[in-house]
């Protein structure tokens, strides 16, 4: 609602064409930051980051608002464990969309679930300091940027959020798994989701998956052609029909 509240105000005061900037940066961290880093690389280690790029984006995926690493993995590792169970926190079709929509989502998330994160250094830190960032962050937008405040800040974030729904309600719409592709347009890769739950350790959903083709461009961490390790290959997947 804070977002939606910003948002609005936005609009109102600086005019509805600043919306592009809002799209153009929202496309950049649903991509790189939601997609690619908070899911794929902490919430499945589906791949290797580059290490000089690492600390950029654990702090950017702690700006987009959906909450901090460790506690956002933890709810979504979870889901995939329970996913449609009655222990499932976010099923639309057991716990209807109005509670994934306003709900609140308690679950004591065993600390096994984010143990590997627990051992990675700063993400324990921002945890503990994830509201305090952000109240620094609006108030200090607030007095120096208040158009940066709404299309910078509010509302990609909110775009963000909205995206977190939709993977959240369409692919288990009917209670089962299912690849979405009115998700897929909108968060640029998350819809193929039956794929994903078949095989959460890839970090390609199909072979046309514009996060992973962002992964391979930006963040995954080149072999040394040199090198004698040798990669694992990742099981085949059955891309199936939307």
């Amino acid at each position: 609602m804070f977002f939606c509240l910003l948002t609005s105000i936005g609009i109102f005061v600086y005019g509805f064409h600043n919306i592009l900037w809002s799209l153009t940066i929202y496309f950049f961290l649903e991509v790189f930051v939601g997609n690619a880093t908070l899911h794929r690389y902490f919430g499945h280690n589906a791949f290797e980051m580059r290490p000089s790029l690492r600390p950029i984006f654990i702090w950017l995926a702690h700006h987009i608002g959906v909450g901090s690493v460790l506690g956002w993995v933890g709810h979504h590792r979870w889901h995939h464990e329970h996913s449609d169970t009655p222990l499932d926190l976010h099923s639309p079709k057991i716990n209807g969309v109005f509670h994934i929509l306003f709900g609140t989502w308690n679950a004591n998330i065993p600390r096994k679930m984010v143990k590997d994160l627990l051992e990675q250094p700063g993400l324990l830190w921002w945890h503990k300091n994830y509201f305090k960032y952000h109240l620094v962050l609006i108030f200090t937008l607030l007095l120096f940027s208040p158009w940066a405040l709404c299309f910078v800040y509010a509302l990609p974030n909110l775009l963000c959020l909205f995206s977190g729904y939709l993977i959240a309600i369409l692919p288990h719409w009917q209670g089962h798994l299912s690849n979405s592709f009115v998700t897929e347009v909108f968060t640029f890769g998350e819809g193929w989701h039956k794929n994903h739950h078949e095989n959460a350790k890839a970090y390609r959903f199909h072979k046309f998956d514009l996060t992973a083709l962002g992964i391979d461009i930006l963040l995954k961490q080149k072999i040394c052609p040199n090198s004698t390790a040798q990669l694992k290959k990742s099981p085949e997947i059955d891309f199936g029909q939307l």
